[in-house]
C-alpha cells in the first residue's frame, strides 16, 4: 500500500514539473507574440506620414520611457505580492488595446496615448517575465541553465520581430497603417498563451506597508547593495545607447538612401543577429569573465557611435548592426548577474528597478537627442552622444574597481 501511494506521488510530481516546465516555452511564444511588429521598421516614416517632425518622434519615445519610469518598480512589486501570472494578464490585456488605439490614431496626442497603454503592458512584463523564468528553473532545480533558456527565450522574439519586420517592410506596399493594424493580431495570441502559464512555486512577498517596503527594496538596490547598483547603472546607460540606436537607424538609412522597401529587410537581419547573440551568450561564462565581457560590449557600443559620427554611407549601416547587436549580449548578462544578486521574494522588484532605472535615462536623453538631431547633422548628434556616453561609461567603470570583485563571475 505503501508503495503505491509512493508511485502516485511520483507521478504526480513529475506531471507537476511537466506542467511547470510548459512555462519556459510558453513564455518563449509569448515573446514571440509580443515581438512581431511589423510596424517597427517604418515607425518614423509613419509617424511623418501623419504630420510628426523627428523632434516629436524622440519625444514619443521619451513618454514611453518615463510612463514606463513611472510604472516599472510598481508593477513589480505588484508581480511579488500578487502573482506572475495576474500581473502578466494584465498587461496584456491593456496592450492590446493600445496597439488598437495606435492604429487609429492620426496625431500626435492620439499615439500619446498609445504610448502610455503600452507602456503599461511593458513595464507589467518587465521583471515579471525574467522572474517568471528564473522562478520556473529553480522549481526544477535548474537555475544554472537561466542564461541559456533567457537566451533562447529572446532568440524566439527577436528572430519573430526579424519576419515580422520583413512582412511589414512589404505590408508599406499596401499602406504603413496596415503594419499597424497588423501588429495587433500577434498581441491577441499572446493574451490567450498567457491564461494557460502555470504560477511557481515561490516565496511570495507578505508584506502590508507597500510603499515602505518598495522603498527599502529599492534603496537596497540602488545605495546600499553597491556591487547590484552598478550593474543596473551599466545596464541603464548602455542599453539606452542600443534603443537611441533603433531611432537612428531609419533616419539613417534614409539619409543613406537606402529604398524603403528594404527597411524591413535590415531591421530583420539585425533582429536575427542579435538573436543569436542571446542564444549564444551562455556559451561566453566559462571562456571570459563577465565583467570583462560588460567592458567590452559597452567599448564595441561607444565606438560605433564615434564612427557612425564621421560616416554617411551604407557601409554605416553596418556599424548600426554592430551596436544594436549588442544588446543581445547585454540583456541575458545582466539579468543573470541580478537574479543571482537577489533573492526570489523581491526579485521581479528588483528586475523592474534594473529597467525603471534604464527608462529614466532613455525618458531623460531622448528629447536632448532629438533636439540635437534637428539642429545639428544627424552625424552630428549620433557622434555627441557616443562621445558623452563613451565619458560617462569610462567613470562608471573606475568607480566600479572598489567592488569589482563582488560582482559575480
Amino acid at each position: 500500500m505503501a508503495t503505491h501511494i509512493t508511485q502516485l506521488n511520483n507521478v504526480a510530481m513529475k506531471g507537476s514539473l511537466t506542467s511547470i516546465r510548459s512555462n519556459i516555452w510558453k513564455m518563449s511564444v509569448i515573446t514571440a507574440a509580443n515581438e512581431a511588429l511589423f510596424l517597427i521598421p517604418v515607425l518614423v516614416p509613419f509617424f511623418q506620414e501623419n504630420g510628426l517632425t523627428l523632434k516629436e518622434v524622440f519625444l514619443l519615445q521619451s513618454i514611453f520611457a518615463l510612463s514606463l519610469m513611472v510604472l516599472e518598480i510598481p508593477s513589480g512589486y505588484l508581480s511579488d505580492c500578487w502573482g506572475r501570472k495576474p500581473t502578466m494578464l494584465v498587461g496584456s490585456v491593456v496592450g492590446v488595446i493600445g496597439a488598437l488605439l495606435y492604429a487609429l490614431s492620426t496625431s500626435f496626442w492620439g499615439f500619446f496615448v498609445g504610448e502610455v497603454l503600452l507602456a503599461v503592458m511593458v513595464s507589467f512584463y518587465s521583471g515579471t517575465k525574467e522572474a517568471i523564468l528564473y522562478d520556473t528553473l529553480l522549481e526544477l532545480g535548474e537555475e544554472s541553465s537561466y542564461r541559456r533558456c533567457l537566451g533562447q527565450q529572446q532568440f524566439a522574439g527577436l528572430s519573430s520581430q526579424a519576419v515580422a519586420s520583413i512582412i511589414g517592410g512589404l505590408l508599406t506596399l499596401i499602406a504603413l497603417r496596415a503594419t499597424v493594424w497588423a501588429t495587433s493580431i500577434p498581441f491577441l495570441i499572446g493574451l490567450l498563451v498567457v491564461f494557460f502559464l502555470e504560477e511557481p512555486k515561490r516565496h511570495k512577498l507578505q508584506e502590508t506597508r507597500h510603499v515602505k517596503a518598495i522603498w527599502e527594496i529599492t534603496t537596497h538596490a540602488l545605495v546600499k547593495n553597491v556591487p547590484l547598483r552598478s550593474i543596473v547603472i551599466l545596464h541603464a546607460i548602455i542599453s539606452s545607447l542600443t534603443l537611441t540606436l533603433v531611432w537612428f537607424t531609419q533616419p539613417y538609412q534614409e539619409m543613406a538612401g537606402l529604398p524603403l522597401i528594404l527597411f524591413g529587410v535590415t531591421h530583420a537581419a539585425i533582429m536575427i543577429m542579435t538573436g543569436f547573440a542571446s542564444k549564444l551568450v551562455h556559451r561566453l561564462e566559462n571562456q571570459a569573465d563577465d565583467r570583462l565581457l560588460l567592458i567590452a560590449i559597452a567599448v564595441i557600443v561607444t565606438t560605433s557611435y564615434l564612427a557612425l559620427g564621421f560616416m554617411t554611407s551604407l557601409w554605416g549601416i553596418a556599424l548600426l548592426f554592430l551596436g544594436r547587436v549588442m544588446w543581445g549580449f547585454l540583456t541575458p548578462l545582466t539579468s543573470d548577474l541580478v537574479n543571482r544578486m537577489t533573492t526570489s521574494e523581491v526579485r521581479a522588484t528588483v528586475l523592474s528597478i534594473r529597467s525603471f532605472v534604464s527608462s529614466l535615462l532613455f525618458g531623460i536623453a531622448s528629447p536632448f537627442i532629438g533636439y540635437l538631431a534637428d539642429v545639428l547633422t544627424l552625424n552630428q548628434a549620433i557622434l555627441a552622444t557616443g562621445f558623452v556616453s563613451g565619458v560617462v561609461l569610462t567613470i562608471v567603470f573606475v568607480r566600479m574597481t572598489s567592488v569589482w570583485k563582488q560582482v559575480p563571475k
